[in-house]
């Protein structure tokens, strides 16, 4: 009987320590969210190009949030910098501009950034090529489904890979005007010829 008794004591006393290594303790969510806490993240600035290859994305499907846009892409030695372009400038430096789609998408972790997608220009200036096709139906996707695109150098393409995660993406409260400023800034805006970009680009600096 005491052997006894002392079997159902340990027993008990296991059911009443809770395990210190139970997985649902550690279990963390898709996304951080500290609206819970009232904490709320601002925004400084945010990511312009490409998605990320590691990354699962969203794009806005919202034609309020795409924007057909011209940039400039100008190596400075150190780093590739992309650069939106006003239309007066464009039409004067037509062969060093190229047709973007800019669209707001956001990752998993809830972090918006501006891809500057491939566009078709009106005058078909930029060619469908598989890198291009390839990268807008990973937009097409994104629309609906969390994607993630990786360069595949053999196929010259982007091999395009989906989620089944049915969560929702967490959009910022911007409008695409506020979103410009955040990505760019005036810096890598060029509004006329005097742009010091430009003045590289025609040797004068």
């Amino acid at each position: 009987m005491r052997l006894k008794y002392e079997v159902l004591k340990m027993t008990d006393d296991k059911k009443k320590k809770p395990d210190p290594f139970d997985p649902a303790q550690f279990r963390a969510s898709n996304t951080l969210d500290g609206s819970s806490d009232g904490i709320r993240r601002e925004f400084t600035h945010i990511l312009t190009g490409k998605p990320k290859k590691s990354a699962f994305f969203r794009s806005h499907s919202d034609p309020t949030y795409r924007l057909p846009v011209n940039i400039i892409e100008y190596n400075s030695g150190m780093m590739k910098e992309e650069f939106l372009v006003m239309p007066a400038v464009t039409d004067a430096l037509v062969e060093e501009t190229k047709p973007k789609l800019l669209v707001l998408c956001v990752n998993g972790m809830s972090t918006p950034f501006l891809w500057l997608a491939p566009r078709q220009a009106e005058d078909g200036f930029q060619r469908n090529n598989l890198w291009n096709t390839s990268a807008l139906e990973a937009l097409r996707l994104s629309e609906t489904k969390w994607v993630r695109m990786s360069a595949n150098m053999a196929e010259g393409a982007y091999t395009i890979h989906t989620s089944s995660s049915e969560s929702k993406p967490d959009w910022p409260d911007f409008s695409l005007s506020e979103l410009i400023k955040l990505g760019f800034g005036e810096e890598r805006v060029i509004r006329d010829m005097n742009h010091s970009v430009i003045q590289r680009l025609l040797g004068y600096e």
